[in-house]
């Protein structure tokens, strides 16, 4: 699958991993279409991309907002050939929090709103979309992004769960729709430098982390990119989690 002429919807496409995503994709000749909570991110997108890059406000952990808002993708004409499930959110927070005051269990109410952006979004886009594809008798792609912290990372039980459930469903639906010419895959970076990592994490975090990557650094958005387009471009490629992580192992 070549990525020049592709159509390819990205969801959470408004700023950080996506974003990076977004501009790649459509520089290298790709036409892209983008589910993004934040207007002002999708007036901007289309702005700076005109024709190239079309931005739909969505909640893509509201199972009904996903569903109209693919509804009206596809009136608008636009069908497709790949997905990435970019949309998600970064959350720390231990099990048990034993310096805390009131309620020392973690939160279930950041449980469930990071498993509904992180989990419930790429079970409800990818079902949609694939079910569309399989309708107009389409082969497609699905990359999903995932993290290094599906491997279970301390203090982030509700981030690392939701992640190794994107690897699961990624393993899941590659056996399911393989011999229907659909192929999964997804992308566990490590820790990259976006604005996200640096407000989910302190400095002296980061600088932690970089003495035990291997590469001794953050990773770059590029090298993302370069493992998603390997994956679109490889049609002997599905069921499995890319890493770019440095060599870090959790």
């Amino acid at each position: 699958m070549n990525v020049t002429g592709l159509r390819v919807l990205v969801t959470g496409g408004g700023s950080g991993i996506g974003r990076y995503l977004v501009e790649r994709l459509v520089s290298d000749g790709a036409e892209v279409a983008v589910l993004e909570l934040d207007q002002e991110k999708c007036v901007a997108l289309s702005a700076a991309f005109p024709g190239k890059v079309q931005a739909w406000p969505c909640d893509v952990s509201d199972a009904e907002a996903v569903d109209a808002t693919l509804q009206s993708i596809t009136d608008s004409g636009f069908e497709p050939d790949a997905l990435i499930n970019n949309a998600g959110i970064i959350h720390s927070e231990p099990l048990v929090n034993m310096l805390s005051r009131g309620d020392r269990a973690h939160s279930r109410t950041n449980w469930q709103r990071v498993m509904a952006a992180d989990l419930d979004s790429v079970f409800f886009v990818t079902s949609r979309v694939v079910d569309r594809m399989m309708a107009k008798r389409k082969k497609g792609v699905v990359i999903s992004i995932s993290s290094i912290s599906a491997n279970g990372n301390p203090g982030q039980s509700a981030y690392s769960a939701a992640k190794a459930g994107v690897n699961a469903l990624t393993k899941t639906w590659a056996k399911e729709l393989g011999a229907l010419g659909f192929r999964f895959a997804a992308i566990a970076p490590g820790f990259i430098d976006t604005p996200s990592t640096r407000s989910a994490l302190s400095d002296s975090t980061i600088e932690r982390l970089q003495s035990q990557i291997p590469l001794r650094k953050l990773g770059d958005p590029e090298s993302v990119y370069f493992a998603a387009r390997h994956i679109l471009e490889n049609d002997y490629l599905t069921g499995t989690i890319v890493e770019v992580d440095g060599g870090l192992v959790l």
